[in-house]
């Protein structure tokens, strides 16, 4: 966030987790929200300054670390797997320039995630508040996924896209995981939660697309087989399609009931889309981290 966005009489006040947080340790915070945290000792070096008289921590998590996703609707009473020594060493290499990067830690990402959660638990007991977010989505995303699919539709034309058109998805608007995350701290909330959204498929969420920008586009759906025979890239390249591997099966397919009853519901589908669109039309020249290249996605439709 830009300074000039901040509300009138907002104090920004400098830390460094991996560095020095002296600029803290004089302050009492009613709450933190924490959204970089990629390590355990980026939870331990925060709390054992602002941890003491702090009313309520509300970790970002990840669903990562459940680690296999064999059978849907896992929640948050499910056993977890912490990070191993080897992932602790990976975090410890990782340059202090690239810490605030979830794509540093790799596939000990999601370990290292449940090593942070239980850092914060540790030391705050009740205080700790975890979120275990699912896809987050909106303006401004910076991992481009379902932005390049609102910009495809909108360009139009013949659009592959991965079969069977009802592919369970889940996707949370950043702003509804922000507005959970200070309802849970301001009402006194402890524990963990996954927060996404609810189940729908993919065929939904791409014909709202179409739906708002008044598009032409065209869907063909194309067969896992194929689309790994083009050289197309689950996630990255072919956004919201999950590496169709077994333990990936029911990965858009987490249990929410508990978010559910804790906390406030979800804004309509069309709100988000709309704004990805309006944002993305007035940032046209920016090019995307994502999607399926053009001659990848000719030799998946032949």
């Amino acid at each position: 966030m830009e300074k000039r966005d901040l509300p009138g009489g907002t104090r920004v006040i400098h830390g460094d987790r991996y560095g020095s947080l002296k600029a803290l340790r004089n302050e009492r915070f009613d709450f933190v929200f924490d959204t970089c945290a990629f390590s355990p000792d980026a939870v331990e070096n925060l709390l054992g300054v602002v941890g003491a008289d702090l009313g309520r921590y509300v970790l970002i998590s990840s669903i990562s670390p459940y680690g296999t996703f064999l059978r849907p609707r896992l929640n948050e009473r499910e056993s977890v797997p912490t990070a191993s020594g080897a992932d602790l060493a990976l975090a410890r290499s990782v340059p202090q320039d690239r810490r605030a990067s979830a794509a540093a830690y790799g596939a000990s990402y999601g370990p290292l995630k449940r090593a942070c959660e239980i850092s914060a638990q540790d030391s705050l007991g009740e205080r700790a508040i975890v979120l275990r977010v699912g896809l987050l989505v909106g303006a401004g995303d910076y991992t481009d996924r379902l932005t390049w699919r609102v910009r495809r539709i909108d360009e139009g034309g013949v659009i592959a896209a991965p079969a069977p058109q009802n592919r369970p998805i889940q996707l949370i608007d950043a702003r509804d995981a922000a507005e959970f995350a200070v309802h849970a701290a301001i009402s006194g909330c402890s524990g963990i939660y996954n927060v996404t959204g609810p189940e729908m498929p993919l065929s939904a969420v791409l014909d709202e697309a179409v739906r708002i920008s008044a598009s032409d586009a065209e869907f063909v759906w194309v067969s896992e087989e194929k689309l790994a025979n083009a050289g197309i890239e689950a996630w990255t390249e072919m956004p919201l399609m999950a590496p169709p591997v077994p333990s990936f099966r029911h990965f858009m397919q987490v249990d929410i009931d508990k978010a559910h009853r804790d906390g406030p519901r979800h804004r309509p589908l069309t709100d988000t889309l709309d704004q990805i669109l309006h944002w993305d039309r007035q940032n046209r020249d920016r090019p995307l981290k994502c999607g399926v290249p053009p001659q990848k996605q000719a030799a998946a439709l032949r």
